[in-house]
């Protein structure tokens, strides 16, 4: 309480020594008081603008955008079906129409069967290949040539020389046997489509002149008799020469058709001619050929092929 006392008196001694001791000192030494702070300023009255409310509207939300539709295609006239090719003209009576050859790819069956005529065949590969036996191995370089022995599904089995001792595998799109085959078969129709018709100019020859023919001939003198044609329409002595081995690619039942006899000359020979049409098989299917049989004293002479004169196999 003491000290709170003696505060207060000092803060007034303080107070009174500054009002009216301090201005007489001020004065004598030169010394000015202070001044006074100046008064404050009087308070303004407030003064109360009312101000227009701002009413803000709310934007209204944009209507969605309506998806855009797809812009109709153009109409385009469609294009024709192009125009079936050409048929080829057809022929006039008494022309020779060429033969209609199956497509490769057909008679192969997309490459899976080949046919079997064309094996052992000389062969280039693109592939190194492994060949063994049973004395041991040895291996075939790609570019080299090799021997297509058979056919094992897509693959061919392969060797360095046509007895096949070494015996390897490759993929037939890693060998040229393809091309081969082609080339083959695009000669086989040449050839075949030549035969054919130096067959249908003989067939046209002789239809011109036609030969003596069994009736008016008789027997033909001597031991020269006529072969006798069966009630079924075979003749004895063309089956008996088919079966003792003469002919092997004529057999009875690929004959499609007996002919009749004729009496033909060959230089200075004369003797009995029977044409059979028989369904040859050849590498490329099966197509129906026409063989002569010469026929003089009870025996065939010969089977050769009608048209080229080759003799047949």
């Amino acid at each position: 309480m003491k000290p709170l006392l003696a505060l207060l008196c000092a803060v007034a001694i303080g107070w009174v020594a500054y009002q009216y001791v301090y201005p007489p000192f001020g004065a004598y030494f030169g010394i000015d008081k202070p001044p006074a702070p100046p008064p404050a300023p009087e308070k303004l009255p407030e003064v109360v603008i009312d101000m227009p409310k701002v009413v803000v509207k709310a934007e209204p939300k944009p209507e969605p955008k309506p998806e855009p539709k797809p812009e109709p295609k153009p109409m385009v006239a469609e294009a024709p079906p192009p125009p079936p090719p050409p048929e080829p003209p057809k022929p006039k009576e008494g022309e020779f129409v060429p033969p209609t050859f199956r497509p490769l790819d057909e008679i192969t069956q997309n490459w899976t069967v080949l046919p079997k005529t064309v094996f052992p065949r000389a062969i280039k590969i693109t592939k190194d290949v492994e060949v063994r036996s049973a004395i041991g191995a040895t291996q075939l370089k790609a570019g080299g040539n090799a021997y297509a022995i058979t056919q094992d599904g897509t693959d061919l089995v392969v060797s360095p020389s046509p007895d096949g001792k070494f015996k390897g595998k490759l993929a037939i799109a890693e060998t040229d046997i393809k091309d081969i085959i082609t080339a083959v078969y695009e000669t086989y129709k040449v050839n075949e489509t030549a035969r054919q018709k130096r067959v249908f100019e003989l067939k046209k020859q002789q239809a011109l002149n036609p030969k003596t023919s069994v009736a008016s001939a008789g027997k033909g003198g001597g031991a020269d008799e006529k072969p006798v044609k069966d009630k079924d329409g075979t003749y004895p002595i063309l089956l008996a020469s088919m079966k003792s081995g003469q002919v092997t690619e004529i057999k009875p039942d690929n004959i499609k058709k007996w002919g009749d006899v004729t009496r033909e000359k060959d230089k200075d020979s004369d003797f009995w001619s029977v044409i059979v049409t028989f369904e040859a098989e050849t590498p490329f299917g099966k197509f129906e050929q026409d063989a002569q049989a010469q026929v003089k004293n009870g025996k065939v002479l010969k089977w050769i092929y009608t048209g080229s004169g080759e003799v047949v196999p």
